[in-house]
């Protein structure tokens, strides 16, 4: 009996643990619950119809969720995803859905919707710019007839970045699409993310009310899966940096990214924080290989010894950046710190040494190194005309002239620089580009894409073969070591320069609360609150 007493007396013990436990999680839910989140984005001033627009930004993927995310790490992480398996040969993905997610009319975010979706966006008479890659990638999408959760990609070939694509492109509701119509469903919107449309007015801001039914964040990414905090969400549409900046200061915006000559200013308020993270892509100076005497790589290294990248960071940016050697920066999944210690790294000595001994020496005694035939050398490098990059190249041109290099900087429009690169006619060039996934360096060193976004102009069967293996492994781990194998022949080919990956600049209000800053510049609001009385 008494045995049987201490049984109910523990029992009852552990309801009133269980329910003091809730009621405390649902207390602090209501303490953090509220409020109105606030950006600045006159680019999200398009359509929100993810298959017309070509802008895909904040308020989209309010409303829409995606099959994957990433983590801290750039891992891919499941969304609507929950897991998957790719085939042997890496022709086909099996998705298996979380069986939780509705779009805001009700209806299920099951196989046959993704289905739905994936066919539209691959369909080339939709023209979708995002998901466009899967036009002549994707055949055909099965569902599970067993398992109305499960859904096949059929793939022509295995095709590496497409977990990129996928969690890019936003999965919309099939049955509000198909009533709506394209005509009206930009203005319409349902999908499964954590918010839904409230109100749009055209030309001035689009507000969303939060998704109470959402509760599917990804796990690895949030405490909080749902619903938001927030009451609602606001996008404005400002376009002027000092006019974001003022709102930013009075309260009127919650978040704002920070323009590197107001920094100061900004970090001296102590209503704000500012975060710092690393754009996703890498600035460098090319070397068009096609073109004698470019196409000698021992050259392009004694440049790449003459260049400080550190010294560029220091100076031309006020140290607002992050040196690179390597052809992806850190803020790209691929990048490894260790392939550092095979880079390039600046030694003046080493490349006076090696001008020297290819014969660019001195021969008429007037200070600058002439062609080895004795004839007077000019080292053209083609410069975009905005300040930063003048200031870049100005600092470039001072280290090569130190050693004797003559340096002729030719200043021009951006576009002009891109017609340039195309034409196999330059010498140097002053560039970056801007990316989230290593596919990127197929797309500059492809032999097909000479006389386009291979501005280089250099090729070989090796890096054709390296770049096929790095996009074509579904393989995570895999496919990380042939990007390793695509970098390591990058460098020690020469080809690039690399300079550094700049920084980005965000304000944020002290009243906002529990929010991060994810290394691909996500801003992550699953967690984040606003301060009560704020």
């Amino acid at each position: 009996m008494k045995r049987f007493t201490r049984i109910i007396v523990l029992m009852l013990v552990f309801a009133l643990l269980t329910q003091s436990f809730f009621v405390n999680a649902q207390d602090d839910r209501e303490a953090k619950t509220g409020g109105r989140f606030v950006v600045a984005d006159a680019q999200s001033n398009v359509s929100l119809d993810p298959f017309v627009t070509a802008w895909h930004s904040w308020p989209h993927y309010a409303i829409f969720s995606t099959l994957f995310s990433r983590d801290e790490n750039l891992d891919y992480v499941g969304y609507l995803a929950d897991t998957w398996e790719v085939s042997e040969d890496g022709k086909t993905l099996t998705i298996h859905l979380i069986k939780n997610a509705t779009f805001t009319d009700g209806t299920p975010v099951d196989g046959a919707a993704i289905k739905w979706n994936l066919e539209k966006y691959a369909n080339p008479d939709t023209g979708a710019a995002q998901g466009a890659d899967l036009i002549g990638l994707l055949t055909s999408v099965d569902v599970d007839p067993n398992d109305p959760y499960t859904v096949t990609l059929n793939l022509t070939s295995s095709y590496a970045p497409l977990f990129y694509s996928l969690s890019g492109i936003e999965i919309a509701s099939p049955t509000a699409y198909e009533a709506a119509g394209p005509e009206n469903f930009g203005t319409q919107p349902v999908g499964a993310g954590p918010f839904k449309l409230k109100e749009l007015n055209t030309n001035n801001y689009v507000l969303l009310e939060r998704n109470d039914d959402f509760t599917w964040a990804p796990e690895e990414n949030a405490e909080n899966t749902g619903p938001v905090y927030f009451d609602e969400f606001q996008v404005t549409f400002l376009g002027e940096d000092q006019t974001i900046l003022a709102a930013l200061e009075t309260g009127e915006l919650t978040y704002a990214g920070i323009p590197t000559q107001n920094l100061a200013d900004i970090e001296a308020n102590p209503d704000i924080t500012v975060a710092k993270g690393l754009d996703t892509g890498l600035t460098y100076v090319g070397f068009n290989t096609s073109k004698a005497p470019w196409d000698n790589k021992e050259l392009r290294h004694a440049f790449a010894y003459a260049t400080d990248n550190q010294e560029v960071v220091t100076i031309a940016l006020n140290d607002l950046a992050v040196p690179v050697s390597q052809p992806l920066p850190p803020s790209i999944w691929g990048h490894n710190p260790d392939l550092d210690a095979e880079a390039i790294h600046f030694d003046p000595d080493q490349a006076a040494a090696m001008f020297d001994e290819l014969g660019y020496v001195d021969a008429d005694g007037d200070g600058l190194r002439d062609n080895p035939d004795g004839s007077a050398w000019e080292v053209p490098i083609a410069v975009q005309n905005d300040d930063t990059n003048r200031h870049i190249a100005e600092v470039i041109e001072a280290q090569w002239s130190s050693i004797g290099i003559p340096v002729r900087l030719d200043v021009m429009e951006r576009t002009a620089l891109i017609e340039l690169t195309t034409t196999g006619t330059h010498d140097l060039f002053l560039l970056g580009y801007g990316y989230q996934d290593p596919s990127i360096l197929a797309y500059f060193f492809e032999e097909d894409r000479k006389g386009g976004s291979n501005r280089t102009w250099f090729s070989s069967e090796e890096l054709s073969g390296l770049l096929h293996a790095a996009d074509s492994d579904l393989n995570q781990e895999t496919r990380y070591e042939a990007i390793q194998a695509v970098s390591r022949y990058l460098m020690d080919q020469g080809m690039w320069i690399p300079l550094f990956d700049a920084q980005v600049l965000i304000g944020v209000r002290n009243e906002l609360k529990g929010w991060r800053l994810m290394p691909n510049l996500d801003f992550n609001y699953w967690d984040a609150y606003f301060e009560a009385g704020s």
